[in-house]
């Protein structure tokens, strides 16, 4: 095995025992697997100081097998944030919440719109479910807001003196923000399934599914769903939420209890 092949099965490696350790909820586990992360990083560490070694190689093949499957998040990294750059200092350090945060940034942006009573009519008891997901998507925007509040307000000598508790509650933080992602995005696949099902099934909870979505471009600009008839878009939405959901790799029994 070449050091490049090494390298890389031990990058697959350590993405698998971080995401044991950011979904696990055992403590001995969260040991364990600590101290696993330890060795591989000390291993990947000696390969990277005693070999010369192809970073762009190695970053490719780590860029493909994380993003294998998400297209919509290949798509999302590959364009320019539309004007706001403000993710929290935790969140731009997390490659994790990083990429949660485009993903939400470009739901926000692209299919929020689709929701909106005067793009998406529906009869009057899923009207107030689509309407709900408003002040849901919200709350998920406020925990992210939430993420380095605290620490940006903390006394540098109380956050050194007390770094392990700020440690564990930031991992909570963070767990909080993944439960209520998983639990928000489940939400809406089942929703926007249930409407696309109805419509192939010719019911009536969709009452403009043919219609075709226009956005004013001086006021809102180029819009992924532009031109996409609204039971096209519902589709993309299901698709999207359902890639979300995988991504966030959120076990479903603590999704549940949570």
């Amino acid at each position: 095995m070449t050091p490049e092949e090494e390298l890389k099965q031990l990058n697959r490696l350590i993405r698998q025992f971080e995401a044991v350790y950011r979904t696990t909820g055992d403590p001995l586990q969260r040991e364990r697997v600590n101290r696993e992360l330890k060795r591989l990083k000390t291993a990947k560490n000696q390969i990277e100081s005693f070999h010369e070694l192809d970073p762009q190689g190695i970053r490719e093949d780590e860029e493909y097998e994380e993003l294998q499957g998400m297209d919509f998040l290949k798509r999302i990294l590959a364009m320019a944030p539309k004007g706001r750059t403000s993710e929290a200092a935790e969140v731009r350090e997390d490659p994790e919440q990083f990429r949660l945060s485009r993903y939400l940034q470009f739901v926000e942006d692209e299919f929020l719109p689709l929701l909106s009573e005067t793009r998406l009519k529906l009869d009057f008891k899923h009207s107030l479910e689509r309407d709900g997901f408003y002040h849901r998507f919200g709350n998920l925007r406020r925990l992210f807001a939430d993420l380095d509040d605290e620490s940006s307000r903390m006394d540098p000598y109380f956050a050194e003196k007390h770094a392990e508790d700020i440690r564990q509650r930031s991992f909570k933080k963070r767990r909080s923000i993944a439960l209520e992602a998983d639990k928000f995005f489940r939400s809406l696949v089942r929703f926007s399934g249930n409407l696309i099902d109805d419509i192939n099934q010719g019911g009536s909870i969709c009452l403009n599914y043919g219609d075709t979505l226009q956005f004013d471009r001086k006021l809102e600009g180029n819009r992924y769903l532009e031109n996409q008839s609204v039971r096209d878009a519902l589709g993309q939405l299901n698709d999207l939420a359902t890639e979300i959901v995988k991504f966030l790799n959120v076990p479903r029994i603590e999704s549940q209890e949570s």
